[in-house]
């Protein structure tokens, strides 16, 4: 199998390492369980099986976090209610029922289509 050179971004990384610190989880753990590499099988067969809004979801090489796709704008979405997310799991105490969203990341390969993640 020929090797492909992966690009991972993090977007706004600051912010999200607050949540990471409310669940006592590190930014190291959370790469080592997003690891490009060891799944990358799962991450580019995003498009295959996928619901109705076009995302796929599948559990980290470590089964610890959930891992969804993301289409058209809902990065940007995601990404512009964080603060008031993040206030909102600060308010409660750290008790909120909603999920927990760890990190939105963009995989870029020269092969590929750019394809956004968001990690739970």
């Amino acid at each position: 199998m020929k090797k492909t050179n992966i690009e991972l971004l993090s977007h706004s990384p600051k912010k999200f390492e607050t949540l990471l610190e409310f669940d006592h989880i590190t930014f190291e753990e959370l790469m080592w369980a997003l690891q490009v590499d060891v799944n990358r099988d799962r991450i580019f067969k995003a498009g295959e099986g996928t619901g109705k809004s076009g995302s796929f979801f599948f559990f980290s090489h470590d089964n610890r976090f959930i891992i969804k796709t993301m289409r058209g704008a809902e990065k940007e979405t995601i990404l512009n209610m964080l603060d008031a997310y993040i206030e909102h799991i600060r308010a409660s105490n750290n008790k909120s029922l909603l999920a927990r969203i760890y990190g939105v990341f963009t995989i870029k390969t020269k092969e590929l289509t750019p394809i956004d993640l968001m990690i739970m």
